[in-house]
């Protein structure tokens, strides 16, 4: 049996959760899976303060990550492998008693590292690396790949004109787990949702961003809708919020929700950020979502491809009467049924067919 170690991180779930989902796809098809979080693998002081200075920025200072990430990786492309040697002893202890054929990487530091190995001739092995947004980015890209799990076409053409081969790329759309039977009636019972109301899903990203308290107030005031908030990870706005609505019988609050798919079967309009897997989840149950804020960098070309083909709706002027609009006429999600660009990117085994292709190659 194949051995395929896949390294992710937990900061921004998006990237856990693709790791996850690959890992579950290549489980299903009788490959021997092993998943790893590089930031415990190689769990330093140092890590932890690029993930707090991460967060930080992210959280108060956005216009300094959205320089860092549009020319800061410029800066440090040339040295990125050689920095990423320092901190490498652990994954390489995890390679070699694990012994993989196969090391999959869904988040750029991670490939660093396993680049470094493989550059040193320590992991002589498969590395292919995934990727979790709708644009590409040159820092994820790296020499030492062997191939590239490519989300959209428009990727393909890029790394293909930066001199990549195509035999290296695989376009597999977002890789997401089979879509489960949901017991719809049972989870609105157990949420309180009353016959006849339409239900708003409210979610902020990984870090808790993105929720707006007098938004959520004014749409509160409709009772014939029932509104769901997930706060995430966010203990700060999970216990404001819950204050806030204690006496709204149409309002629930919900921290760290799992499976969110059972919210996606319930809902009629999703209002979040523009994230990698967020957005593929929703569209898997042909949920529209209306976006609501963005991160800068990622986020934002994430929001310009989606936007320009149709796939959400942009960040409107009234955000309360757009959810209602939405949530009362199902114009939107009408139209995600006709839209070939959103029925292409929730896909999952695509990556098994691309993945065996290379293993039967080795």
């Amino acid at each position: 049996m194949k051995k395929i170690l896949i390294f992710h991180t937990s900061v921004g779930l998006g990237h856990k959760s693709m790791a996850e989902n690959i890992g579950w796809q290549l489980e299903k098809a009788g490959y021997s899976v092993k998943l790893a979080d590089i930031g415990k693998v190689q769990e330093s002081g140092f890590t932890k303060g690029i993930v707090t200075v991460h967060q930080y920025i992210n959280n108060h200072l956005p216009f300094v990550w959205s320089f860092l990430y549009k020319w800061g990786h410029y800066v440090i492309l040339p040295f990125r492998i050689f920095i990423a040697g320092f901190n490498s002893k652990e994954t390489k202890i995890l390679i070699e008693q694990f012994q993989p054929d196969l090391v999959i990487s869904v988040q750029t530091s991670a490939s660093a590292v396993v680049a470094y190995l493989k550059k040193k001739g320590i992991y002589k092995n498969l590395f292919g690396i995934g990727f979790s947004d709708f644009h590409l980015h040159r820092y994820w890209l790296y020499n030492e790949a062997d191939f590239y799990l490519a989300n959209i076409e428009e990727q393909k053409t890029e790394m293909v004109k930066m001199g990549i081969p195509e035999n290296k790329i695989f376009v597999c759309g977002m890789t997401l787990k089979d879509k489960p039977v949901v017991d719809t009636e049972k989870v609105k019972m157990d949420l309180n949702i009353k016959p006849g109301q339409k239900v708003v899903l409210a979610a902020a990203g990984s870090l808790g961003i993105g929720l707006n308290r007098e938004m959520l107030i004014k749409l509160s005031r409709n009772e014939n809708l029932k509104i769901l908030i997930v706060c995430g990870k966010n203990v700060y706005w999970y216990n404001l919020l819950s204050e806030t609505f204690k006496n709204k019988d149409n309002v629930s609050v919900l921290g760290f929700y799992k499976p969110m798919d059972d919210l996606y079967a319930v809902a009629d309009v999703f209002v979040s950020k523009p994230g990698g897997l967020s957005t593929t989840e929703s569209l898997q149950w042909n949920l529209p979502l209306i976006v609501s804020s963005m991160l800068p960098g990622q986020e934002e070309l994430n929001y310009t491809y989606l936007t320009e083909r149709k796939i959400v709706i942009p960040i409107p002027e009234n955000m309360v009467e757009a959810v209602e609009n939405e949530a009362l006429t199902g114009r939107f999600k009408n139209s995600l049924l006709r839209n070939p660009f959103a029925l292409c990117i929730p896909q999952g085994g695509k990556v098994v067919k691309a993945i065996s292709s290379v293993l039967n190659e080795k």
